[in-house]
């Protein structure tokens, strides 16, 4: 029985373009077959798109203040964003699939990174950037081309959704759609208003305690690092630059994070502090919904390895980035407020090591420290 199975009661066996921005202009969309009520909203929607009006932000908010006992403001913004993207994507969803001739695939908190249907749609995403997390009501694919769908419940100016935009076209998506209750256009900005990242959260973690079988799991295609070409190296990578920054930060206090990510798992009922394992694994659905596969051990500490293919290398790159950030303000605490260190600290050695190997071989192109396929058994 594995280290998370003991400690945590896991059942064994059976139990992710152009980028030239085009500065968004302002438009009212027409539709003359479908029967409205509320407000058109105001949007940049392409002008086949549907209309969409406002007619459900009230009963969602009924519903969800309604919903259970838990009340605070926290919880009604979460709740509000999951009831309000999963109305306004499931209208997108049902007039797109008209135009499409079909019923189109509706999913959630997947990103689509890896899709290859002309049409799609999902909601509720937690969209992972290089310096953060933007809450993204939905996806939408058409004609093979996507595009980040944003409710503003709050005044926002359209300088403020062009800075929005641009991170988006960064990403390869073809635009952003915002949907408003006022016009961005009008909104005079005398301070502009800087983006508003989320960091790393419970909420972008979702363990299915049902996939932690490894019989069947397929090694091979997850990667804590991998080059399709002879150009890219590993100790020149984003991702190398990660593990050295948030090994060291995380050294003496590699407890504290473990049991933040079992808490963020659902694996235990607070973030107290846990011991590393000597070796162990997890795989769990990361932000967009991407499947990621955890090690943990107490010779090389957390790593995470990510789908060996090229289309998640952006993600990739962008979840280690905040995943540094959050391990260095959580660092920066438990200086600051003198928390007890670990006892057994983590050293980098078995970083130089690996790097010591990727430099002996220039044609090496995939790195894993997943033990049953590490293509170094000593750096376990």
């Amino acid at each position: 029985m594995s280290f998370f199975q003991k400690l945590f009661g896991i059942k064994s066996q059976g139990e992710q373009k152009n980028n030239e921005l085009k500065q968004i202009e302002n438009k009212q969309i027409e539709s003359n077959h479908i029967k409205t009520t509320g407000n058109p909203f105001f949007t940049n929607a392409p002008k086949h798109w549907p209309v969409i009006t406002d007619d459900f932000l009230n009963s969602n908010k009924d519903f969800s203040n309604n919903f259970d006992n838990k009340t605070g403001d926290i919880i009604l913004k979460k709740r509000m964003f999951m009831v309000n993207s999963l109305v306004l994507m499931g209208k997108l969803n049902e007039e797109l699939s008209v135009i499409a001739g079909k019923k189109i695939t509706h999913s959630y908190r997947d990103s689509l990174i890896d899709n290859e249907e002309n049409y799609a749609t999902t909601f509720c995403i937690d969209k992972v950037f290089e310096l953060g997390i933007i809450k993204t009501h939905g996806i939408v694919i058409e004609n093979s081309k996507k595009y980040a769908i944003i409710l503003f419940h709050n005044s926002e100016s359209i300088n403020y959704i062009n800075e929005l935009k641009k991170l988006f076209l960064e990403e390869g998506f073809e635009d952003l759609i915002y949907y408003a209750t006022v016009d961005p256009a009008s909104i005079i900005e005398i301070n502009p208003k800087e983006i508003e990242f989320e960091t790393i959260n419970q909420e972008c973690f979702h363990l299915d305690k049902e996939k932690q079988s490894k019989n069947d799991r397929k090694y091979s295609q997850y990667a804590l690092w991998c080059s399709r070409d002879s150009i890219q190296k590993f100790i020149d990578s984003k991702v190398y630059k990660s593990l050295n920054e948030y090994h060291n930060y995380c050294s003496d206090c590699y407890t504290y994070i473990l049991g933040k990510i079992g808490f963020a798992l659902g694996l235990n009922e607070n973030d107290k502090r846990v011991q590393l394992p000597e070796y162990d694994e997890l795989i769990f659905e990361g932000p967009e919904g991407v499947e990621i596969i955890m090690t943990i051990s107490n010779k090389n500490g957390l790593n995470f390895h990510f789908p060996a293919n090229s289309k998640f290398d952006n993600y990739r790159n962008n979840f280690l980035n905040i995943f540094t950030i959050l391990c260095k303000t959580l660092k920066e605490q438990i200086d600051n407020e003198n928390f007890e260190k670990d006892n057994q600290i983590v050293t980098t050695e078995w970083l130089e090591r690996l790097k010591s190997e990727v430099i002996a071989d220039e044609k090496l192109s995939f790195i894993s420290l997943i033990r049953s396929d590490s293509f170094h058994p000593n750096l376990n």
